[in-house]
């Protein structure tokens, strides 16, 4: 683009708020600013440079208490009704099961404490894409940014299939015939639904969700206290099973321990908002600590309280547990409580993931359009809707890839294809750590983490990753070619400015016509 503004990556503080003159009536997006929609046509197509670039900074407004709070809300969400039956299925027993909740809970830990320590660095929103492009360069956050967008796209297809599964299992047994091929038809149902109330409004999508979230602790809530019940009755049984029945085949276990750690993921969502937090140098690690050790903690009494309940031969046999466990507890009583259990964890599970798929849908939705202020993607991933301030073309594209995700797939190659790519871009991050020591010494770093966590942190990473491509190298191998893909569409399109919106410029035109004439202004 024209009078492009050369900014040294490393004078985070000096970035100006805007790398453009601002024009008129632009319509600023809450989080991240926007490409405006009025740009000046020239033949029938945009004029890129007449756009404007507006960053608008935000206050800073959240607490210590505050920023913990949306962590542990974010964190525990759809994967503790699903990872346990992932986890259970690769590794055989309890004790073992447990055991990957503890390290998953640990590792996510050092993870955080290596976050903290970065982002106290560089207190500014965008998290990993930050970090990789301050410690990298901007080629390799282009690659980083390319791999999130695919995982954006797997992470809701994983949420809506978990709601599919518990919504459907207050009509269909889980062995009917059919009941796969109508789990998915829901599953993408509700993701068009979701983006749908996503186009209308975030203000729309956040009331909606809050009432999910009290659904979520309620189920969790009612599981752990037929727990403590169940044992009170002295049925131990289950959980003195330890580690009967422990799968030897190590080779799984590296699944089991992707699938924990996909329940814990959302630890990083606090350094996206750093610089919304509060005196950020001291609350960002300190608020990444507190969430790792209460979550961790939480999980492992939820993990009790399924094992307390269910035997792992139960566990295995079927997705949606928390309603197994409800029928198996209530069973005793009558059929008319067992059938209470299954619609109450049924419901109130299925509404609490679909509360979470709100949540990841409108958080992802936004990494496309940080791409086009970046001049990462093209200008079409900047339309904003002028009525309803959304990025209406992210919502759609995010939504189109997340429903194409969920045919074909289940939710536990899924998760291992998520947690395969996020790990290759967070074990950079956790190097970076070590790399801006001797890089950049004389940055100020009111957090310091001793050097063995990040190195704990890497050889996790490479143990991931290295046992995804022991486990399944085919598949393994063809998503490492599409990350590798990024490079040379970087080198050929990206790192040329023009050359990223112009085969979109006719596009862009349509879409930005198609909006305007349908809102106003």
């Amino acid at each position: 683009m024209k009078d492009k503004v050369s900014v040294n990556p490393l004078a985070l503080d000096d970035i100006p708020d805007n790398t453009h003159q601002p024009q008129k009536d632009t319509v600023p997006l809450k989080s991240y600013g926007t490409l405006c929609a009025e740009a000046e046509t020239v033949d029938q197509g945009i004029n890129i440079e007449q756009c404007t670039l507006k960053v608008r900074e935000l206050e800073q407004t959240l607490s210590l208490t505050h920023t913990v709070s949306i962590a542990v809300s974010q964190i525990i969400g759809s994967g503790i009704f699903v990872s346990p039956n992932v986890i259970i299925k690769s590794v055989g027993s309890m004790g073992v099961s447990l055991l990957m909740w503890m390290i998953g809970g640990l590792l996510a830990l050092c993870g955080a404490m290596c976050f903290g320590e970065l982002g106290a660095l560089c207190p500014k929103s965008g998290g990993e894409l930050q970090y990789i492009k301050l410690t990298y360069g901007r080629m390799a956050s282009f690659v980083n940014l390319w791999v999130l967008l695919i995982v954006s796209s797997m992470g809701p297809a994983v949420i809506a299939l978990t709601f599919s599964t518990y919504f459907l299992s207050l009509f269909m047994d889980s062995d009917s015939a059919h009941f796969a091929i109508v789990k998915k038809f829901i599953a993408a149902l509700a993701i068009v639904v979701v983006v749908s109330i996503c186009i209308y409004g975030t203000r729309a999508g956040v009331k909606v969700q809050n009432f999910f979230m009290f659904m979520k602790f309620l189920a969790i809530g009612f599981l752990i206290i037929l727990a403590v019940v169940f044992l009170g009755k002295g049925r131990t049984e289950n959980i003195t099973s330890g580690f009967e029945g422990t799968n030897t085949d190590f080779s799984g276990w590296s699944n089991a321990l992707l699938s924990s750690l996909w329940a814990y993921n959302g630890w990083t969502s606090i350094n996206v908002v750093a610089s919304e937090v509060k005196n950020p140098k001291k609350n960002l690690p300190r608020a990444l600590i507190i969430t790792g050790v209460v979550v961790t903690i939480s999980y492992l009494v939820i993990n009790l309280s399924y094992h307390t309940i269910l035997s792992p031969e139960e566990l295995k046999k079927s997705e949606s547990i928390a309603v197994l466990a409800g029928e198996t507890f209530f069973s005793e009583y009558g059929s008319s409580w067992m059938l209470f259990g299954r619609y109450f964890f049924g419901a109130s599970v299925a509404l609490s993931t679909f509360g979470a798929l709100l949540s990841i849908i409108l958080s992802f939705s936004r990494l496309p359009h940080v791409g086009t202020m970046e001049h990462m993607l093209p200008s079409v991933f900047g339309l904003v809707s002028k009525k309803a301030k959304t990025p209406v073309t992210s919502l759609l594209f995010l939504g189109f890839t997340s429903v194409c995700c969920v045919w074909p797939s289940n939710i536990g190659n899924l998760i291992v294809y998520v947690g395969f790519l996020s790990w290759i871009f967070w074990g950079l991050c956790f190097a970076a750590v070590i790399v801006l020591r001797f890089k950049e010494p004389h940055l100020e770093r009111p957090f310091r983490v001793p050097l063995f966590i990040p190195i704990i942190a890497i050889v996790t990473s490479l143990y991931l990753i290295l046992g995804s491509i022991y486990t399944a190298p085919l598949i393994s191998g063809v998503w490492l070619c599409v990350t590798l893909a990024a490079i040379p569409i970087y080198y050929g399109y990206v790192d040329k400015e023009k050359s990223c919106d112009r085969w979109s410029s006719a596009l862009t035109q349509r879409l930005m016509t198609y909006f305007d004439s349908n809102e106003a202004v």
